[in-house]
């Protein structure tokens, strides 16, 4: 693999970093890509469920970064040691539980299932790994977290396209070699369509629309190097598809990232921001007849609509289960949708991969929302751009790990991949602010 070149020798320790952060961003690009860019739904034919793209690449992140780390003489300074534990440690969770229940027995319909979560966790793992060490210049950061924003506005696009056309337009999407694990179908909720974009529904959709809009928010008030136009359209657009999406999860996952966004801008900025969703919804309001009935009716119903009510009655069912396999779970990935469909990420680990998965797993997401907001409110001047992607950053985090809680959002490909993602994304960023310190050589085996 061209990324796995040689690098400058050990005495140039600058110069084989500054390497490493460009092959690793490019890396980390083409993940987004696979990710974003192609239908979640695809696969690999002769593979099967474990042949989806993003996967695989995600298992080479994984070789990548242990093979780097095996082969260093000095001691790894980029990064967050926080993160990196409680990835490394969720990583095991995961692998004991599917020893365990391994070990118990497996019905033979889980048994593939438990292979392909297997290898979807270490894949995630593995790219937030390699984003959390890898990543040694803030500059290659600022590129990764634009090319992020960039699929995410892309995204938004075929959104909005779909929305325009009333269909999914992808129907005609074949690529040899690949299979649709899993249909696509464009879902309705009112007279609308509700868009999805390369993702397999429209939840899944949701998150990725609630996690990209803060960075580009973020970078669209900061970046001045470029024209309105340029820095404002991806905000724009995935602003217009959430509130357009006919998802509650959408509205959700946007208000708790603006709320999170609030408090870091300035009392003009929140004028103005504020001022421009309130003409921005009275321009649907007014354009999309139907529009304003359709969101009024999404929230009204809840509490008492079949959704809603299946969430609540998820709680008993989930204990009872999990109480079976209380610490470590049944093996994620096992507890297969004709079972139950819990619609809560947290409730689906804990009966996966028990109390100890479930706590590691909120112990991630909990380690890189903490180092993105410390970061950017104790290491960076106010109004400075790196604090603003900072915070947008853990907004998008925060967004994420409350959507989790609507649905089962670590079954999904693209919500999982941004999810852990952006925890590698904020323990680098957290690592490029660290006070400088020289490198020191590696402790071995034979020193005291």
């Amino acid at each position: 693999m061209a990324a796995l070149r040689a690098y400058p020798a050990p005495g140039n320790r600058a110069g084989a970093d500054t390497a490493l952060a460009s092959d690793v961003v490019f890396f980390l690009t083409v993940y987004l890509v696979l990710t974003l860019a192609l239908p979640s739904y695809l696969t690999i034919t002769a593979l099967g469920s474990l042949g989806r793209p993003s996967t695989l690449w995600g298992l080479l992140a994984l070789f990548w970064w242990g093979f780097e780390r095996l082969r260093r003489t000095t001691t790894l300074r980029s990064g967050s040691r926080a993160v990196r534990w409680s990835l490394l440690l969720f990583l095991a969770a995961v692998l004991l539980s599917y020893a365990v229940s391994n070990l118990q027995g497996i019905p033979p319909n889980e048994s593939s299932p438990a292979d392909s979560g297997l290898l979807r966790a270490a894949g995630w793992v593995g790219i937030a790994l390699l984003a959390n060490d890898g990543i040694t210049s803030i500059r290659r950061w600022q590129v990764l977290l634009g090319r992020l924003i960039l699929l995410g506005g892309l995204s938004a696009l075929l959104g909005l396209a779909q929305f325009v056309a009333g269909q999914s337009l992808l129907e005609w999407l074949t690529l040899p070699g690949f299979s649709a694990e899993s249909g696509h179908s464009a879902s309705t909720r009112g007279d609308f369509i509700r868009p999805a974009g390369m993702s397999t529904q429209p939840l899944e959709y949701a998150v990725v629309l609630a996690m990209t809009l803060p960075p580009a928010l973020s970078l669209a008030l900061t970046d001045r190097g470029r024209s309105t136009a340029a820095r404002w359209w991806p905000a724009l657009a995935l602003a217009l598809i959430a509130l357009l999406s006919g998802s509650r999860s959408a509205f959700i996952g946007v208000a708790v990232g603006l709320a999170a966004m609030l408090p870091t801008w300035s009392a003009a900025v929140r004028t103005r921001m504020l001022a421009a969703l309130a003409a921005l919804l009275a321009l649907l309001y007014v354009s999309v007849p139907g529009i304003g009935g359709t969101i009024r009716g999404m929230f009204q119903s809840l509490g008492s609509d079949s959704s809603s009510l299946s969430r609540t009655d998820s709680y008993t069912a989930a204990v009872e289960i999990a109480s079976r396999n209380l610490f470590f779970g049944r093996g994620f990935g096992t507890f297969l949708p004709q079972y139950r469909i819990f619609d809560n990420g947290y409730l689906t680990a804990l009966v996966e991969i028990g109390m100890v998965g479930l706590l590691l797993l909120v112990l991630v997401l909990g380690s890189g929302l903490w180092c993105a907001l410390r970061t950017a409110r104790t290491r960076l001047p106010a109004g400075s751009r790196d604090r603003a992607l900072g915070s947008g950053l853990a907004a998008a985090l925060l967004s994420g790990a409350v959507l989790l809680a609507f649905f089962d959002g670590l079954n999904f490909s693209s919500s999982a991949a941004l999810l852990f993602l952006a925890v590698g994304l904020a323990g680098a960023y957290r690592g490029l602010h660290r006070p400088a310190q020289p490198d020191t050589p590696a402790k071995t085996w034979e020193e005291p």
